[in-house]
């Protein structure tokens, strides 16, 4: 495994325009070392990725350009919508080191010159009396490495349901409820690379619970 270096410059703009809506721009560039791809459902060499673990590797370095623009509005005083469209032109300038076993295992993971165009949606919602939150996210792209011999359309989804509990807040710490459902990989969909969640093959859905607390 080769860790994954991002160097990303972005600049953007953000007003209000009247309706309770948030309009914002953004133009970026990054450049990608050693773009890190997880493989799931798939074995090799005897590592057997089809009980619950997965592959890593790399598809090698990239550079892309490209620019976004994002809608948001509250709607009334406990929703919030937001759509988000992106787009960039990406360029591979430096082969993977596992070319030849990613070429056999995964082909779609290795990309040249290509546009990817991607959209997400999202709704948060807030419920003051029992102060639970929810967020619900669903991602379309053009890129994805679902079908393994080449990029295709697919989504991916987040589903977040967190409830305070404010009968344990003791000593300034405050504590949280977390239930989510979800196949998306990555937490942050928006800091990391624009390859990041599209070269994780065959992600699987999975259902977390927990508690946070923050002090």
């Amino acid at each position: 495994m080769i860790p994954e270096r991002l160097d990303h410059a972005e600049v953007g703009i953000e007003r209000e325009v009247p309706g309770d809506v948030t309009i914002g721009v953004r133009a970026f560039r990054q450049a990608i070392e050693d773009q890190i791809v997880t493989l799931f459902g798939m074995s090799t060499d005897g590592i057997d990725a089809t009980i619950g673990h997965y592959l890593v590797g790399s598809a090698g370095d990239f550079e892309a350009y490209g620019f976004g623009a994002t809608v948001s509005r509250e709607i009334g005083d406990r929703l919030r919508a937001a759509v988000d469209y992106s787009q960039s032109d990406a360029h591979r300038t430096a082969l993977s080191p596992s070319e030849r076993r990613l070429s056999r295992m995964a082909p779609a993971v290795l990309r040249d010159d290509e546009t990817i165009r991607t959209v997400t949606a999202s709704v948060q919602s807030i419920v003051p009396v029992t102060l639970t939150h929810l967020l619900v996210m669903y991602r379309v792209s053009n890129a994805f490495a679902d079908s393994l011999s080449e990029p295709s359309a697919a989504g991916r989804f987040d589903v977040q349901v967190t409830q305070a509990l404010p009968f344990l807040n003791v000593g300034g710490a405050h504590w949280e409820m977390l239930v989510a459902v979800r196949n998306v990989f990555k937490e942050d969909l928006f800091e990391g690379s624009v390859y990041d969640e599209l070269l994780v093959v065959r992600p699987p859905k999975r259902m977390l619970g927990g508690v946070t607390v923050k002090f």
